[in-house]
Protein backbone atom coordinates (compact mmCIF):
# COMPACT_ATOMS: atom_id res chain seq x y z
CA UNK A 1 0.00 0.00 0.00
CA UNK A 2 1.93 2.74 -1.02
CA UNK A 3 1.80 6.08 0.16
CA UNK A 4 3.67 8.79 -1.89
CA UNK A 5 3.92 12.83 -0.68
CA UNK A 6 2.97 14.82 -2.96
CA UNK A 7 3.48 18.39 -1.54
CA UNK A 8 4.25 19.14 2.12
CA UNK A 9 4.99 22.46 3.43
CA UNK A 10 3.59 24.86 6.08
CA UNK A 11 0.03 25.56 5.01
CA UNK A 12 -0.75 21.89 4.62
CA UNK A 13 -0.02 18.31 3.40
CA UNK A 14 -1.59 16.75 0.13
CA UNK A 15 -0.77 12.52 0.01
CA UNK A 16 -1.78 9.85 -2.50
CA UNK A 17 -2.49 6.30 -1.20
CA UNK A 18 -3.03 3.46 -3.36
CA UNK A 19 -3.82 -0.07 -4.31
CA UNK A 20 -5.70 -1.95 -1.23
CA UNK A 21 -6.47 -0.79 2.22
CA UNK A 22 -7.25 -3.58 3.94
CA UNK A 23 -5.61 -5.33 7.01
CA UNK A 24 -2.07 -5.35 5.00
CA UNK A 25 -2.48 -2.51 3.11
CA UNK A 26 -3.45 -0.50 6.31
CA UNK A 27 -0.24 -2.16 8.28
CA UNK A 28 2.05 -0.85 5.59
CA UNK A 29 0.98 2.51 5.39
CA UNK A 30 -0.79 3.71 8.90
CA UNK A 31 2.36 4.66 10.83
CA UNK A 32 3.90 7.15 7.56
CA UNK A 33 -0.19 8.57 7.21
CA UNK A 34 -0.85 9.39 10.63
CA UNK A 35 2.95 11.08 11.11
CA UNK A 36 1.87 13.09 8.10
CA UNK A 37 -1.51 14.32 8.92
CA UNK A 38 -2.69 14.01 12.33
CA UNK A 39 0.87 14.85 14.04
CA UNK A 40 1.63 17.56 11.59
CA UNK A 41 -1.90 19.34 12.69
CA UNK A 42 -1.85 20.87 8.92
CA UNK A 43 -4.65 20.40 6.66
CA UNK A 44 -4.36 17.26 5.08
CA UNK A 45 -5.97 16.44 1.38
CA UNK A 46 -6.02 12.41 0.65
CA UNK A 47 -5.87 11.67 -3.08
CA UNK A 48 -7.85 8.22 -3.42
CA UNK A 49 -7.71 7.97 -7.17
CA UNK A 50 -5.64 5.05 -6.96
CA UNK A 51 -7.40 2.84 -4.04
CA UNK A 52 -9.34 0.20 -5.52
CA UNK A 53 -10.83 -1.37 -2.02
CA UNK A 54 -11.05 0.14 1.59
CA UNK A 55 -11.66 -1.91 3.92
CA UNK A 56 -13.36 -0.91 7.45
CA UNK A 57 -9.73 -0.48 8.94
CA UNK A 58 -8.73 1.58 6.49
CA UNK A 59 -12.02 3.83 7.18
CA UNK A 60 -10.64 4.17 11.18
CA UNK A 61 -7.82 4.91 9.94
CA UNK A 62 -8.95 8.33 8.00
CA UNK A 63 -11.16 9.28 10.77
CA UNK A 64 -8.45 8.82 13.53
CA UNK A 65 -6.85 11.13 11.21
CA UNK A 66 -9.59 13.41 10.84
CA UNK A 67 -10.57 13.40 14.40
CA UNK A 68 -6.42 14.18 15.20
CA UNK A 69 -6.48 16.93 12.84
CA UNK A 70 -9.83 18.80 14.16
CA UNK A 71 -8.38 19.06 17.54
CA UNK A 72 -5.67 20.59 16.08
CA UNK A 73 -7.71 22.93 14.52
CA UNK A 74 -7.32 21.69 11.18
CA UNK A 75 -9.47 19.23 8.71
CA UNK A 76 -8.80 16.09 6.57
CA UNK A 77 -10.30 15.88 2.87
CA UNK A 78 -10.44 13.36 0.45
CA UNK A 79 -9.82 13.32 -3.00
CA UNK A 80 -11.13 11.15 -6.06
CA UNK A 81 -12.38 8.32 -4.68
CA UNK A 82 -12.79 5.39 -7.18
CA UNK A 83 -16.96 4.73 -6.99
CA UNK A 84 -16.88 1.78 -5.39
CA UNK A 85 -14.41 3.21 -2.35
CA UNK A 86 -16.66 6.30 -2.77
CA UNK A 87 -19.97 4.33 -1.94
CA UNK A 88 -18.47 2.11 0.66
CA UNK A 89 -17.17 4.94 2.94
CA UNK A 90 -20.59 6.62 2.11
CA UNK A 91 -22.82 3.56 3.15
CA UNK A 92 -20.04 3.43 6.90
CA UNK A 93 -20.97 6.97 7.38
CA UNK A 94 -17.48 8.54 6.78
CA UNK A 95 -18.22 11.19 4.36
CA UNK A 96 -20.27 12.63 6.97
CA UNK A 97 -17.28 13.11 8.93
CA UNK A 98 -14.98 13.80 6.04
CA UNK A 99 -16.21 15.76 3.14
CA UNK A 100 -15.09 14.12 -0.50
CA UNK A 101 -13.70 15.97 -3.36
CA UNK A 102 -13.55 15.68 -7.28
CA UNK A 103 -11.75 18.37 -7.74
CA UNK A 104 -8.80 19.80 -6.43
CA UNK A 105 -9.49 23.39 -5.91
CA UNK A 106 -12.10 23.34 -4.40
CA UNK A 107 -10.88 20.37 -2.12
CA UNK A 108 -8.35 23.16 -0.87
CA UNK A 109 -10.69 26.03 -0.80
CA UNK A 110 -12.50 24.08 1.75
CA UNK A 111 -9.79 23.37 3.72
CA UNK A 112 -8.36 26.93 3.75
CA UNK A 113 -11.63 27.57 4.65
CA UNK A 114 -11.86 25.41 7.58
CA UNK A 115 -8.31 26.52 8.72
CA UNK A 116 -9.21 30.52 8.75
CA UNK A 117 -12.30 29.69 10.81
CA UNK A 118 -9.92 28.15 13.38
CA UNK A 119 -8.72 30.41 15.87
Amino acid sequence: MPLRVIEEDQHGVHLALSGVLDLTGVREVELKFLAHTGSQGKPALVDLSAVTFMASLGMRMLIEASRTLRRKGAALALLHPQPLVEDALRAAGVTDLIPVFHDEAQARAALLSNQEKTP
